[in-house]
């Protein structure tokens, strides 16, 4: 028999490139090759009215073998006429002259061919199996064990299909998913400059206008374009976090209490709220201080919002066992959500939230850039947010 060229199991994939979807038909092919003594194993299958070999499967060698292989199609198409089971031991004692002509073609001496049915009782493939030498087996037994595989690669096919219907969708929802990201952020880059330009010359007008009534109106000014801007900025993060970018410089040794009490400073300034702050850094941390001041004022801007306007914010700042940590501690008045764990997720908001629910899921993310860790927990109506970064400690500040 002429053996078409064989490729690796490894190189041997589907339409869609997906080698896992036949991994168990060609469990099946093995098994019953080694059972019946036939080298080669093969599953048709059905779609729609087209056939074509789906897997084939060479016993000697324990590999797949070209499934597309002209041989294979052509011995299946003359023999194969009906829908019942075929089952030739040896072509010399082969009661159809065209099945003996051609296997002898082809020098095939033994060939068996069952049906595949579903559940609906139609037919969706069929199993073959073909040999150089004559293999004596036995017809009833066959039909014990055939029926059984049969229905397993029936399974076998359903389920594939659906898992390919599935894995297509989720691609279309990853491909519509990260268009509407890029949407999203180029709408929020287009917004950031005129709104940071509105936010600019309030405050501008706030130190230079004398007037109560229209310090007023433009202090409403100054917060709704401080929301606007905080919108954009989670916006922008997020999407950079979304779209994996690259830009982070973790390799760089910063000043983190530097950073710190300027977010503090601005925070003070800007909310009027006392913040106690015990900060005790002797080291530099290597991290994007961007990224970092970015996750602080999320921290901090969440206690804000969402603790009890009436108590202060404990900020806490320090190295413990070659560890950056940062907490924020403050009370709350009422339960915010029904598990903490909930609160890194995006677009997960707390109640009466103006936001858009990204603040913490933000400083995660930034955290596992850093390779560090994030907890929350609640006790006595004080929640606590701990982020921790691995250090080199010998990078000591001077």
């Amino acid at each position: 028999m002429t053996i078409p060229s064989q490729l690796n199991q490894n190189q041997w994939y589907d339409m869609h490139n997906q080698k896992s979807d036949f991994d168990s038909c060609q469990r099946i092919l093995e098994a019953l090759c080694g059972h019946t003594k036939m080298r080669y194993g093969m599953i048709r299958k059905k779609d729609g009215r087209k056939w074509g070999n789906w897997c084939v499967y060479d016993y000697h060698s324990q590999k797949i073998v070209n499934k597309n292989s002209e041989h294979y199609v052509k011995i299946y198409q003359e023999i194969r006429k009906g829908f019942s089971p075929i089952y030739i031991d040896d072509t010399e004692q082969c009661s159809v002259d065209e099945w003996t002509q051609v296997l002898h073609e082809f020098g095939l001496k033994s060939y068996i061919s069952y049906p595949i049915i579903n559940k609906n009782n139609s037919i969706v493939g069929h199993l073959s199996f073909m040999n150089a030498e004559p293999v004596h087996f036995d017809p009833i037994k066959l039909e014990t064990l055939l029926p059984v595989c049969s229905d397993l690669i029936a399974i076998d096919f359903k389920t594939i299909i659906e898992r390919r219907n599935t894995r297509k969708k989720l691609e279309q929802e990853l491909n519509y998913s990260k268009n509407r990201e890029l949407v999203l952020s180029s709408l929020a880059h287009d917004l950031n400059n005129p709104v940071s330009i509105v936010k600019v010359i309030s405050q501008y007008l706030g130190e230079n206008i004398k007037d109560e009534s229209q310090k007023n109106l433009i202090k409403k000014i100054q917060e709704a374009s401080s929301r606007v801007k905080g919108v954009i900025d989670d916006i922008l993060d997020f999407s950079s976090i979304r779209l994996q970018d690259k830009l982070i410089r973790i390799n760089d040794h910063y000043r983190m209490d530097a950073l710190i009490k300027q977010i503090l400073s601005e925070f003070e300034v800007l909310h009027n709220r006392a913040l106690i702050a015990n900060i005790n850094l002797p080291v530099d941390v290597p991290c994007d201080h961007q990224k970092m001041g970015r996750a602080f004022t999320n921290l901090i801007g969440n206690a804000i919002k969402h603790g009890n306007p009436f108590q202060n914010i404990e900020i806490n700042a320090f190295i413990q066992k070659e560890n950056f940590i940062f907490s924020v501690t403050n009370e709350v008045s009422y339960p915010q959500y029904s598990d903490l764990k909930d609160l890194f997720k995006p677009f997960v908001k707390g109640v009466n939230s103006n936001g858009l629910g990204l603040g913490l899921f933000i400083v995660s993310e930034i955290v596992k850039i850093h390779k560090g860790k994030i907890a929350v927990n609640l006790k006595d109506n004080k929640i606590t947010f701990n982020l921790m970064i691995p250090i080199d400690s010998t990078t000591v500040v001077q």
